[in-house]
């Protein structure tokens, strides 16, 4: 039998989540809750995907085992948009791109828009935090975790010759993917794969981020 309907219950509750404030995060009625927790209905199957990436659960234990509080608590990898606490005052704010910014396909991700992050972070340039998940294309080589907060720093003139090789992010108006960077001659490529590589230009400087660091979740 299928627990999807009791798990949602318990992850509602431990996030402390109504069933409206679930039901918003997917798109979905505080009626569609209600019926999954009360085994009147199931979720399709894009909305069980979604439940499962947006909390970092693996499905088959989402739809098979009956969660239990510490096991829902220990798959917590992201960063609450939460009160700011007084320890944070001395960290740096960072705009958050993570797998909820893609919840809702018709939304364009806007930087006005995105939570922030409070890290000990410190640079005179402003970061860019993005979490390494499904919705976002990477090479097929990506040597990071998912789920793993990644750090990216804007690229400056001043930084060019620093870009062979390393890792970095692509955010321009309607695209937006990790790539690594390729230098030839006087040109500079963000590379994707064979198909989808962007050249670097100072006109579109500020679309182009390189990694500066990141988090990952020990366990």
């Amino acid at each position: 039998m299928s627990q999807i309907g009791s798990n949602i219950k318990k992850l509602r509750k431990v996030k402390g989540l109504s069933q409206q404030a679930f039901a918003d995060l997917f798109g979905l009625t505080r009626g569609n809750i209600s019926s999954y927790e009360e085994r009147r209905a199931e979720p399709k199957i894009e909305i069980i995907l979604q439940i499962a990436k947006y909390f970092g659960i693996p499905v088959a234990e989402l739809l098979q085992k009956q969660l239990t509080v510490n096991e829902i608590l220990n798959f917590e990898d992201y960063f609450e948009d939460s009160t700011l606490p007084v320890a944070a005052k001395n960290m740096s704010a960072v705009p958050f791109i993570g797998r909820e910014s893609f919840l809702h396909a018709d939304q364009k991700i806007d930087v006005a828009t995105l939570p922030q992050i409070y890290f000990p972070i410190y640079h005179k340039q402003k970061f860019l935090a993005v979490e390494n998940c499904s919705f976002i294309p990477k090479p097929l080589v990506f040597p990071f975790e998912e789920n793993a907060i990644l750090f990216f720093e804007p690229v400056e003139i001043a930084i060019l010759h620093t870009l062979d090789q390393h890792y970095g992010v692509y955010w321009g108006a309607d695209e937006l993917f990790f790539g690594q960077y390729q230098t030839n001659s006087n040109e500079i490529e963000l590379i994707l794969n064979d198909w989808m590589k962007t050249i670097f230009t100072e006109e579109k400087k500020s679309y182009f981020w390189k990694l500066y660091g990141k988090f990952e979740r020990v366990v």
